[in-house]
């Protein structure tokens, strides 16, 4: 079977999506949902699974066929009874609402079911979470719907009270790496993704412009310094590894990549590497060399400093100091 939207919403969440056909079939659907978990682990395909199966005109063994005219306007966001709603620009507006508000109000266009799906909504305004309150407490006829948010505490609390909320696990490391590979990553690069994030928003923000493969390059270069107990790693951070830090975001992903480099070198003094969880594979002969003469109490002390790091950068520390005084440490640490 090709992969559709129920094909991708049971192979992500195959347990999540086992209930809600359940629901649908027992008609204990309830009117509000809230679909929480990173970006990418099927909260989206999950809401338009169900709004399929609710409007499929050939269910099979109770689940959508994903073939009939009716599935494929749903694919094709063409259904007039299935309303989609994400953010213009960086918020959900209020007029945005006011829209959602008007379809509330109507009628089902051709039969008696509506579905809602508002993605991102942690990003309504203040505005315009209130306006959407009472509907989601009044719903008229025959309406379900879903909210989908990476973080449920970003919600209005008295939209939370008032719907479902629906907790969706990371993907599981082979789906993952499946995922990825459709989108052309490279080898090299996909361990340290998985380690870092399961959210696939956050990784094609990290690629653009290469900007991840630039900097798993230049904190490979920086840790073979380290290792080798070179005194080049110091002024390395200024000359090469700083220009491509731009926010504290990126910040935070660098030094979690220097923690995963230390890793690699634990898995090698441990016996446990392989090729699943080598984050720094274009550096593994010369981590490797350096697991076997370094002795475990100093590796763990390295992992230690840079584990400390992130409490550093909580305070605003700059970035670049913390990143050179644990440099230093870690050098004596090898010296």
């Amino acid at each position: 079977m090709e992969d559709n939207i129920p094909t991708i919403a049971k192979t992500k969440q195959p347990k999540i999506y086992s209930q809600f056909m359940h629901l649908i079939q027992s008609n204990t659907l309830s009117h509000a949902y809230l679909f929480t978990g990173e970006d990418g682990v099927g909260q989206f395909e999950i809401a338009m699974a169900v709004a399929m199966r609710l409007f499929c005109l050939n269910v099979t063994n109770n689940q959508p066929c994903g073939k009939c005219p009716e599935c494929q306007r749903i694919m094709n966001f063409d259904h007039p009874d299935v309303v989609i709603t994400e953010p213009e620009g960086l918020s959900i507006k209020v007029d945005q609402i006011r829209h959602i508000k008007s379809e509330f109000s109507k009628s089902a266009v051709e039969g008696s079911q509506k579905v809602f799906i508002i993605s991102d909504a942690d990003k309504m305004t203040v505005g315009a979470a209130n306006s959407l309150l009472k509907f989601i407490e009044e719903p008229v006829g025959n309406v379900v719907t879903f909210l989908i948010s990476r973080n449920k505490n970003l919600i209005l609390p008295t939209i939370l009270s008032r719907t479902q909320v629906i907790e969706f696990s990371n993907l599981n490391r082979k789906l993952m790496i499946k995922e990825l590979q459709k989108e052309n990553i490279l080898p090299s690069q996909l361990n340290l993704l998985i380690s870092l994030t399961n959210s696939k928003k956050e990784i094609n923000t990290w690629l653009a412009q290469d900007w991840f493969g630039n900097v798993q390059k230049q904190v490979a270069k920086w840790f073979s310094y380290i290792i080798n107990d070179d005194r080049m790693a110091f002024p390395f951070i200024q000359m090469s590894l700083m220009p491509l830090i731009n926010s504290r975001k990126q910040q935070t992903v660098v030094l979690s990549m220097m923690v995963r480099a230390c890793q690699d070198m634990l898995n090698f003094k441990y016996q446990i590497a392989s090729n699943e969880n080598i984050n720094f594979p274009m550096i593994s002969d010369k981590i490797k060399e350096a697991s076997s003469r370094l002795k475990q109490s100093d590796i763990v002390k390295i992992l230690d400093t840079l584990l400390g790091l992130n409490m550093s950068l909580t305070v605003n520390v700059n970035f670049q100091n913390i990143i050179e005084s644990a440099t230093l440490k870690i050098l004596d640490i090898i010296n």
